[in-house]
């Protein structure tokens, strides 16, 4: 049985749910693709999620609506509005070893009413079951049509017209996720800061930040378009290591005009860090260039945004030599 068990999951991904929202005339229909061993862990099914008949799926049909319901969340104009369960339909997938059906999943369709609505919010909590999971999330509103990918229960805000964005409206989105992925990536901040704590120049920083750009720029394109792929856990322990490596190399540092070419190199590893990030987007737009280009002006926004408010900061504290020494220390022991 272990081994059937084991061979149903290969083919049947449980770390992705799919949704379709479609906003048509005075209605919003959506529909919720979800694995059975996904909804096992909160309904107590009849039978093991790979034994369960159809007779059977349907007297437990209001308890496993329910609980895709209670993951899910949908507002119109901010607004709750009472979702109705249309239908519950079973997808069958094959054994890989017998080439015998059953029941893999479920599509649970829901529809409210909306009334000249202007928004939808949507989100799915995923996250309850499977950590790590994705919601691919399919949304369609008159003539516009477009898939979003979202990490959990990470809420999705749709309107009518972003559904077919203007370069313009792209370009702004992009730029503005940079931004904000830049203020929130606590680690790239900690490796400017422990750069910033070591030079003692603004031709240094500028030199350091110059570097850091150029070699974050390169992979980061390069790893959005796929030319270059590394594994997540790599990227992040090596982008750690360098914050460590900068962090530590503080205490020891006498001439810190080389660190641009050391810059360099870990600003290429950051790169793969923000592709990352960004890869997971890319499938929402039908261009990549002007996204890659947007993103990565806004990261640059927001760094500068950061040395623009640390830099004068730092520059005021340490005025002697001692009080530079103290900084130096005390602000690369936190990091590190």
């Amino acid at each position: 049985m272990a081994l059937v068990i084991f061979l149903a999951l290969l083919s049947h991904d449980e770390k992705v749910v799919s949704a379709d929202l479609r906003v048509d005339g005075d209605r919003v229909q959506l529909r919720l693709h979800v694995g059975m061993e996904r909804i096992s862990k909160g309904v107590q099914l009849p039978a093991e999620p790979i034994e369960l008949t159809e007779l059977q799926l349907e007297r437990a049909k209001a308890d496993v609506a329910a609980y895709v319901l209670s993951r899910t969340t949908l507002t119109v104009d901010g607004a709750g509005p009472r979702l109705e369960l249309v239908s519950l339909e079973p997808r069958f997938e094959k054994f890989l070893a017998t080439g015998e059906e059953f029941i893999a999943s479920v599509v649970a369709t829901f529809q409210a009413p909306v009334r000249a609505s202007t928004s939808i919010g949507f989100s799915y909590d995923a996250f309850v079951e499977y950590p790590g999971s994705k919601v691919l999330v399919t949304a369609a509103w008159g003539a516009g049509k477009r898939t979003y990918v979202r990490m959990g229960p990470d809420p999705l805000e749709i309107r009518g017209s972003d559904l077919d964005p203007t370069a313009w409206q792209t370009a702004g989105e992009f730029l503005l996720w940079g931004m904000h992925h830049i203020f929130i990536g606590f680690d790239h901040i900690a490796f400017l800061l422990a750069l910033l704590l070591g030079a003692s120049k603004v031709g240094e920083m500028v030199k350091i930040v110059t570097s850091f750009t150029v070699a974050h720029s390169l992979t980061l394109l390069l790893a959005a378009t796929g030319v270059i792929r590394m594994n997540p856990r790599i990227t992040e322990a090596l982008i750690a290591a360098s914050i460590v490596y900068v962090a530590a190399e503080n205490y020891v540092l006498r001439n810190g005009g080389y660190r641009w070419i050391l810059t360099f190199g870990f600003g290429l590893v950051h790169g793969l860090g923000f592709s990352e990030v960004l890869r997971e987007r890319l499938g929402e737009v039908r261009s990549i260039a002007l996204p890659v280009v947007s993103f990565n002006v806004g990261v640059e926004f927001g760094q500068l945004a950061i040395l623009a408010v640390a830099f004068p900061l730092l520059a005021w504290i340490r005025r002697t030599e001692a009080s530079r020494a103290w900084t130096l220390r005390i602000g690369s022991a936190a990091i590190l």
